[in-house]
């Protein structure tokens, strides 16, 4: 048997669990909820609501890679002047 003059303290137990909150997920599992409550015909329009929704995304990118185009035209005729003037 042991004489202690200073009694250790134990350590303290720290139990996180970590919460991952995944917005898609919410949101289709929402989707499917409502078009199941409203019968076939609501999961008919819910398709065709998230269908319409990929199509808007697309309109977007049209104009981004026509934008990039115009970009890289530009750059083009830069670099092209910028060699008539400096080796010519």
């Amino acid at each position: 048997m042991a004489i202690t003059f200073f009694k250790t303290p134990k350590n303290k137990k720290y139990n996180y669990r970590p919460v991952y909150y995944d917005a898609k997920k919410e949101e289709r599992e929402k989707r499917l909820k409502t078009a199941y409550e409203e019968g076939p015909d609501g999961y008919e329009n819910a398709l065709r609501d998230r269908l319409q929704m990929r199509w808007k995304r697309t309109a977007g990118s049209r104009e981004r890679r026509g934008s990039n185009q115009r970009l890289v035209i530009i750059l083009t005729v830069i670099f092209l002047l910028a060699y008539l003037i400096f080796f010519r």
